[in-house]
């Protein structure tokens, strides 16, 4: 995975519950630059998809993109789930050689998993001299997960240079994209079996959360206030979310109402919560401000909805946009999908 002519190009790789993506990133060519591909998993209704038909996904993706992994200067692959834990906890003030043992040690306090089942990476995000104390991020995952997302690269014969835990994948791809923003970064990823919350600003603590709420919860919604198939349900929703629909997304509709209420139900107290849990810990700005990504973001009209409920603005968005933010029209665009993998890619930035 070395050297070559297209050396300077890093991809970022999401193997998510219903599609591949993949994404390149040129440290200086700008988002226009970024070859992207995603390619759609098969329905699974016992676990994981097997290895091999996400290798052939991956595949088609590089294929796609007409990127070859062996071209590529590196790449970082995502992983989640919900034994995925990303963490801030506080040290003794130490030099950097101490810090990695003593967390082991501290980190039986704040992991609910045996620590001889995980692997542990940490960073330091601060010193604080007065206060003799140490801030760290804290990202473990067990063995047994990571082996399962290694398995379908080991397969193609490819070596990722990172993996990084999804929700830092995402803090990366918005403060990335807004970086001379200085409010809280917060992030709402909405994935097809689960969603991430992430919220990161300077000098606050690193908050991260998986909510059981994901494209599938509004799919399952739409089918039942409808009456139709899942998969019928699941095809007009992908079609409302599309760069060009083929019919007017109406919020009065029936399907647009059970969308409306499973937000009400499903995910705005989950949010609240959230945030009010985050008040115990820090500071939030008020008003507060969020912004959403994943497939089922593409619904027109959603980020206005959700801030009619949450009482703040919530906005789209898209990484492949120069702003992260979509321009005003009727169409959504491809783009936030990809947040997850841009925010992979950026690690080789």
């Amino acid at each position: 995975m070395r050297g070559g002519l297209r050396s300077r190009l890093w991809a970022g790789l999401d193997v998510g519950t219903f599609s591949v993506k993949l994404i390149g990133h040129y440290p200086l060519g700008g988002v226009a630059r970024s070859p992207r591909a995603e390619v759609p998993l098969p329905p699974s209704e016992n676990g994981p998809p097997n290895p091999e038909i996400v290798a052939r996904a991956i595949a088609e993706c590089f294929t796609r993109t007409n990127v070859s992994p062996r071209s590529v200067r590196g790449l970082t692959l995502g992983v989640s789930g919900p034994d995925v834990i990303v963490k801030q906890i506080s040290l003794p003030l130490l030099a950097d050689e101490e810090v990695g043992p003593a967390l082991r040690f501290e980190a039986r306090k704040h992991l609910p998993f045996d620590l001889q089942s995980m692997v542990i990476d940490f960073q330091i995000l601060g010193r604080y001299l007065t206060e003799k104390r140490l801030d760290v991020l804290v990202a473990a995952v067990p063995q047994e997960r990571l082996a399962r997302a290694l398995a379908p690269l080991k397969a193609l014969g490819i070596e990722p240079d990172i993996v990084d835990a999804a929700p830092l994948a995402l803090t990366n791809g918005l403060a990335a994209v807004r970086e001379n923003d200085r409010d809280a970064c917060v992030l709402l990823d909405i994935g097809h079996a689960s969603s991430h919350l992430t919220l990161y600003q300077k000098s606050e603590p690193y908050f991260s959360r998986r909510l059981e709420f994901g494209g599938l919860t509004l799919t399952q919604a739409i089918a039942h206030d409808t009456r139709v198939p899942l998969e019928e349900a699941e095809e007009w929703k992908l079609a409302a979310g599309s760069d060009e629909p083929g019919f007017r997304v109406d919020w009065n509709s029936v399907e647009m109402q059970a969308v409306l209420e499973c937000l009400k139900r499903d995910l705005v107290e989950d949010l609240r919560r959230s945030f009010a849990f985050y008040r115990t810990m820090g500071h939030l700005p008020d008003p507060l401000r969020m912004w959403i990504s994943g497939g089922s973001a593409r619904l027109p009209g959603l980020s206005a909805r959700l801030a009619e409920l949450l009482g703040f603005p919530v906005m789209l968005f898209n990484p492949l946009h120069r702003h992260g933010e979509e321009p005003a029209g009727d169409t959504v665009g491809t783009g936030p999908q990809f947040a997850q993998a841009f925010g992979l890619a950026q690690r080789g930035a």
